[in-house]
C-alpha cells in the first residue's frame, strides 16, 4: 500500500539562522529529482520553509527522510534533527492543503506560497519524480486554494512578506518621498517589492546578479550593476535584498568601507536594511553598526497585525473550503488502494479461471485447437463477467471502508495452502 510522509522545518519551529543552512540549490534539487531512492518525491523551499514529500510502498521512518533532508543540505543529522517535523498518512495531506492555502504561513493567507507550491510541483512532475499519489495530492491542494482565493476574501486581507516589509520601512521612515530606496534582487520577490516601493518613492535603484533584468525596470528606477552595489549601498536610506545567492552579498567590512565613503558626502544618518533571502544576503553583524537597523524575514511576523479579526472570519470559510478538499483527496487516496485491490482480485479470477481451463483441456487431449481455445476463452469471458459483477459493480455503489470489509470477506473465502 502507497503511503504519503513528509519531513521539514518552518519559521514555526527553527529561526531564519538554522532554516538558511537547509537551503536547497536548484542543480541539488534537480539532481534529487532525477535520481530519488524513493517511489515519489517532492520537494519544497521557500524562505519560510523546507519541506520533502515522499509517496512510498515501502514504511519511511522520520529517521530516515530527516537524514536524507540533512543529506541534501549537507548537514549532520545530529545537530538539526530536533529542528524537524514528521508526518505521515491523512496528516500529511491535512498540511499540504493547510501550507498551499497560506493559512501556515507567516502572513496567513498569502498568495506567494500558492506560487511557490505549483513551481515545486511542476519541478517534480516534469522530472518524473511524481506519481499518482503525489500527483493528486498536490493538484487537489492547487484546486482547493484557488477556490479559497475566489470563495472568501481571505488573501485580500492577508499581507504576503513583500508587504510586511513595507510596512517596516514605513514604520522606520513616517515619509518616503525624499528617501532612497536600493533593491538587490529582482526575481519575485525583489519584483512584487518593486511595486510597493514605487507607491511611495521615485528615487529607486536596484540590482540583479544578470544586469539586463535590472534595465528591464529603467523606466521607473536607476538599474546598478551587481559588482557596483557596494557603491550605492552607503548611499540609501532604505536597502531591500532579496538575491538568491547562497553566501553573504553584504559583509560587514564591506559595508562600513560603504558608509564611510558616504560619510564624506551628504548622507543619511539612520540606514533600514531588511533582509528577505534565504539563507540571508546580509551578515547580522551589520545591525550592530550605529545608524543601522537590520531586520530579517523573521522579524516581519511581529509585525502582523491590524486586520487579524477580519482575517479570522475569513479563516473559518477558508477552512469549511480546505476540509472538503482534504475528505475528496482522502476519499480518492482511500479508494485508489480499493482500485489497486479490486484489480488484484480480477487478475487472480482470472488466473483461477486460466488453470482450471487448462486442467480440463489436459483431461480432453483429443480436442481440436479451436475447441481448445474456444474454452480457454469462455472460462475467460466468465471470470471477467465475474470480476464485474461482483468486485467493479461493488465497487462503484459502496464506500470504501465497506469495500475493503467485502474484500477481507472474500480472502477469508480464499482456499489456503
Amino acid at each position: 500500500m502507497r503511503k504519503i510522509y513528509m519531513a521539514g522545518m518552518s519559521h514555526k519551529v527553527a529561526e531564519i539562522a538554522i532554516r538558511e543552512k537547509f537551503y536547497i540549490p536548484m542543480d541539488v534539487k534537480t539532481e534529487a529529482l532525477m535520481h530519488s531512492p524513493f517511489d515519489e518525491l517532492l520537494i519544497l523551499a521557500t524562505c519560510n520553509r523546507t519541506e520533502v514529500y515522499v509517496a512510498s510502498d515501502r514504511e519511511i521512518s522520520d529517521g530516515e527522510l530527516v537524514r536524507y533532508v540533512c543529506g541534501l543540505a549537507r548537514q549532520d543529522y545530529d545537530d538539526f534533527a530536533k529542528f524537524f517535523y514528521f508526518k505521515s498518512g491523512d496528516d500529511v495531506a491535512h498540511h499540504v492543503m493547510n501550507v498551499c492555502a497560506g493559512l501556515d504561513s507567516v502572513a496567513m493567507g498569502e498568495d506567494q506560497i500558492l506560487h511557490q507550491i505549483g513551481r515545486a510541483y511542476e519541478t517534480a512532475h516534469q522530472l518524473n519524480a511524481t506519481g499518482n499519489t503525489l500527483n493528486k495530492l498536490f493538484q487537489s491542494a492547487i484546486h482547493t486554494t484557488k477556490r479559497i482565493k475566489t470563495e472568501t476574501n481571505l488573501s485580500k486581507l492577508s499581507c504576503n512578506i513583500p508587504f510586511l516589509a513595507m510596512k517596516q520601512v514605513q514604520k522606520t521612515f513616517d515619509d518616503l518621498e525624499n528617501r532612497t530606496v536600493y533593491i538587490v534582487g529582482l526575481g519575485e520577490m525583489g519584483s512584487l517589492m518593486l511595486k510597493y516601493v514605487q507607491e511611495n518613492t521615485t528615487k529607486i535603484f536596484a540590482s540583479s546578479k544578470t544586469f539586463a533584468n535590472a534595465e528591464k525596470f529603467a523606466d521607473v528606477l536607476t538599474p546598478v550593476k551587481f559588482e557596483d552595489r557596494y557603491e550605492v549601498l552607503g548611499k540609501c536610506d532604505v536597502v531591500i535584498l532579496c538575491s538568491a545567492c547562497q553566501e553573504p552579498i553584504v559583509t560587514k567590512d564591506e559595508f562600513v568601507k560603504a558608509i564611510q565613503v558616504a560619510d564624506s558626502i551628504d548622507v543619511p544618518s539612520k540606514r533600514l536594511v531588511v533582509d528577505l533571502a534565504n539563507p540571508r544576503n546580509a551578515e547580522a553583524s551589520i545591525g550592530e553598526l550605529p545608524g543601522v537597523e537590520y531586520v530579517c524575514v523573521d522579524d516581519l511576523e511581529k509585525i502582523v497585525s491590524e486586520n487579524r479579526r477580519l482575517r479570522m472570519i475569513e479563516f473559518d470559510a477558508a477552512q469549511k473550503i480546505l476540509k472538503e478538499g482534504l475528505d475528496e483527496f482522502l476519499h480518492w487516496n482511500r479508494m485508489d488502494e480499493v482500485s489497486k485491490q479490486i484489480h488484484l482480485h480480477a487478475e487472480k479470477m482470472l488466473t483461477t479461471a486460466n488453470e482450471e481451463s487448462e486442467k480440463l483441456l489436459r483431461s480432453m487431449p483429443e480436442l481440436s485447437e479451436d475447441d481448445r481455445h474456444r474454452i480457454q476463452m469462455m472460462y475467460e469471458r466468465f471470470a471477467k463477467k465475474m470480476a464485474n459483477d461482483f468486485l467493479y459493480k461493488v465497487k462503484a455503489e459502496n464506500s470504501p471502508e465497506d469495500v475493503q470489509v467485502f474484500l477481507k470477506c472474500l480472502d477469508s473465502k480464499s482456499p489456503r495452502n
